[in-house]
């Protein structure tokens, strides 16, 4: 008879800190020390850096002794097995635990098969963003992480910055005695609880001025407030008081020091209500509120950093913005209308606590972290809720100057596409830019600013070619992104690089108007653009037009043939509502150019000559740079008006009161000017046979003429200006819904993710 040996469990070491001293993270810790953990071969080991809160995030020349015992401890308990879990707590958002945790972590990481970390502290990632030392130390303690355990939902996420592999929501509990509430008497005052550290942070302050605020509306028989903690500092202590004695608050605030077991219970069960104003930088997940609604408090606290979404769903809390005193004041005061309600409140609180907080919950979250790590032996529960990381996308916008040089198209369309990204949960964007520079979304994406100008050509072929460089080697990213269209010369090529391929303009014009750039320029631009085409692991355009443009340079430079997505372009004004009958003005819009391509010489001498014999022929709004052989011209004739410089919103009323918009480009990668003006309810006159006529064509075929015969121009002038207003709605939101923003980023992202699984 064969006797089956007996599973070996994954080994599992957990590291963190344990009463004394008593704080939040430390108990949250004790509930984990104290499981037995079935399913792995556990050991736990304790954090002993500080045995009194005075002493957490201070340096003592004991605590190096310390950190170098628990870096032996840990590297031999992780060697008992090629599967051992490292289970550890990063740090405060402060450089003596920051850099504690460098040198543990740097130390212990290589032993460990997997590693899972819980953020109890918020503002860790913001902290280590601050720097480039910092971002490069954090990189070297806390990058990909298999699970990433976040007891707070933070606006830079750790998961995210810190690159973890899996990440998911863990609010910690606590264990809360079952207690019974002593009746209380109708016309007694409320009694307001606050319990933890005694500093600024925590907002001792704001419950004085609160107190302070009733007071003087009457209302000091209402409310007892105890402040029930330990004192940090001596002289905050010595202000605090001394605010006490000045406010008159004696009788109404009370401050009975720091409570414990039984005494601090007892605290809670004679409150009413839980008042918490923090605004700590480090707040996560206050054990005090968990403490708080398990003992059937109310709760009025802040939203501020992991206290909204720690109290999400809760019907017994309210919060209210840091630093109020006078909007807590009437809080209070709308609970003492409603006091005879408070039993009530506390079976909704208590129920919530046990829902969501009791020890068992915290336990059976970080349980599923552990099974969802060890390996694929082991079945995930339909209880976790592991979300999949999002695509790490490295943006590159230093090389695009709007109004320095010729890229103020490809930034607006870069604007809107990035935007659109930042609003998906599965890209997270990291941006490189200069002071100069298109920087970006406001909100959304990390933006690494570069503290000098690409303005100048020289600083920016530099910046392009060796910057990425530089930045890839210690930048962990899934792939970068090129919206301008050009990779730079140096950039490793261990990570996918997709590039936007606007068009291949310039080649046309070393064709066709080779005095129009210096022969240096042409040289420069092919160059890249072959190395460009012949490097890129992904390669977008805008058009189908622009597509074949790319494969006739490809074909012409006998470069490979490569895949190419069109995605199309979004358009920065569909934020605004198609327009029912917009008002119109005598005049027509053309956006002049120097450019040879966009043939506004060819338009002015033609408008010009047809208003000596069409008297009511309207204005022609010229917006831009007028060509130098036309503008004495321009300048003499009333047939033209002209607009250097506009802003964008009175470039949006110009465009939506223009009976039609002229666009005679003789080639185009898309002709973005086309759908923004029937966005805004103006049509358009354009070249045929350009990406224009591709881009219109599936709504209109009006309005398109011939170069070569300029009357052909009068007849599609013409058409457009009989185009009714329905007919021109129906154009524009047909435009919409095909070159909608996120149709155009549903394509990107799907060719990201296709080449970064490549």
């Amino acid at each position: 008879m064969t006797v089956e040996k007996p599973k070996q469990l994954p080994h599992l070491v957990i590291v963190g800190q344990t009463p004394p001293p008593w704080h939040g993270q430390a108990v949250a810790t004790q509930i984990l020390f104290d499981h037995d953990w079935p399913d792995f071969d556990a050991e736990c080991i304790r954090m002993d850096y500080s045995e009194d809160l005075d002493e957490v995030g201070r340096f003592h020349f004991k605590k190096i002794k310390r950190l170098v015992n628990l870096i032996s401890r840990t590297r031999q308990s992780l060697a008992r097995g090629p599967d051992s879990i490292l289970f550890y707590p990063p740090a405060s958002a402060k450089w003596i635990p920051f850099l504690r945790d460098v040198l543990f972590l740097a130390c212990v990481r290589s032993k460990a098969a997997k590693v899972v970390f819980i953020y109890h502290a918020s503002g860790l990632a913001e902290f280590a963003q601050s720097g480039s030392v910092r971002s490069w130390l954090a990189d070297i303690a806390y990058h990909d992480a298999d699970m990433a355990l976040e007891v707070a939902e933070e606006a830079l996420a750790p998961h995210l910055i810190f690159r973890a592999k899996n990440h998911q929501w863990c609010p910690c509990g606590i264990e809360v005695p079952e207690q019974s509430k002593t009746p209380r008497k109708p016309d007694a005052p409320l009694k307001v609880l606050f319990v933890g550290s005694l500093q600024e942070g925590k907002g001792i302050l704001e419950i004085l001025k609160t107190a302070a605020h009733l007071k003087q509306n009457g209302h000091a028989d209402r409310f007892r407030f105890e402040i029930v903690g330990r004192w940090m500092d001596e002289a905050f202590e010595r202000y605090t008081l001394g605010m006490q004695r000045d406010l008159g608050l004696e009788e109404m605030v009370i401050f009975p020091g720091q409570l414990t077991g039984d005494g601090k219970w007892a605290a809670y069960q004679a409150a009413d209500v839980f008042f918490f104003p923090s605004h700590y930088p480090s707040e996560a997940s206050p054990i005090v509120l968990m403490e708080a609604l398990g003992a059937g408090l109310p709760v009025l606290t802040t939203k501020w950093n992991g206290i909204p979404a720690l109290m999400q769903g809760c019907e017994t809390a309210i919060l209210l913005p840091v630093k109020s005193p006078e909007s807590y004041a009437e809080a209070f005061n709308e609970l003492w209308k409603n006091k005879e309600n408070l039993s009530q409140l506390s079976e909704t609180s208590q129920r919530f606590y046990r829902d969501n907080f009791l020890p068992k919950r915290y336990v059976e979250r970080v349980n599923s972290a552990f099974l969802a790590v060890s390996g694929p032996t082991v079945e995930a529960t339909p209880a976790q809720t592991f979300t999949k990381n999002p695509l790490r996308v490295s943006v590159y916008l230093a090389d695009q100057n709007p109004g320095h040089d010729r890229s103020l198209g490809i930034s607006r369309m870069s604007q809107v596409v990035l935007e659109a990204m930042t609003k998906r949960d599965d890209v997270d964007l990291q941006i490189t830019a200069s002071l100069s520079s298109q920087q970006g979304p406001a909100r959304g994406a990390r933006i690494k600013l570069l503290p000098w100008s690409t303005r100048s050509k020289t600083v920016r072929l530099f910046t392009d070619h060796l910057y990425p460089f530089v930045s890839n080697c210690f930048l962990k990213t899934d792939l970068w992104y090129f919206p301008k269209g050009f990779l730079p010369q140096f950039l490793p090529l261990k990570t996918p690089c997709v590039v936007t391929v606007h068009d291949t303009i310039i080649q046309h014009h070393a064709d066709n108007y080779p005095e129009s750039r210096q022969k240096t320029e042409y040289v420069y631009w092919e160059r890249m653009l072959r190395h460009t085409l012949l490097h890129a692991d992904g390669i977008f355009t805008v058009s189908e037009h622009s597509k074949s443009m790319i494969q006739a340079f490809m074909a012409r430079h006998q470069l490979p043939e490569k895949e190419i997505l069109v995605t199309y372009e979004p358009c920065f004004y569909e934020r605004y509502e198609q327009p029912l009958n917009p008002k119109k003005s005598d005049y027509v819009v053309h956006f002049s150019s120097l450019e040879p391509h966009k043939r506004s010489s060819d338009l002015i001498q033609w408008w010009l000559e047809r208003s000596r014999t069409t008297p009511e022929l309207p204005v022609l709004e010229l917006v831009g740079k007028i060509p130098p052989s036309c503008a004495r011209l321009v300048a003499s004739e009333s047939c033209f008006r002209v607009h250097p410089f506009l802003s964008d919103s009175r470039l949006c009323e110009v465009i939506a009161s223009a009976r039609a918009l002229i666009l005679p480009s003789e080639i185009e990668g898309f002709g973005l000017p086309a759908i923004e003006a029937y966005y805004l309810g103006t049509p358009v006159v354009f070249t045929a046979g350009t990406s224009i006529e591709e881009i219109l064509g599936e709504s209109t075929s009006i309005g398109a003429f011939d170069l070569t015969d300029s009357s052909s121009l009068w007849r599609a002038l013409n058409d457009v200006l009989a185009l009714p207003a329905p007919e021109i709605r129906r154009i524009g939101l047909e435009l919409r819904e095909r070159f909608s923003s996120s149709k155009v980023i549903e394509r990107m992202v799907d060719g990201f993710e296709k080449i970064a699984k490549s």
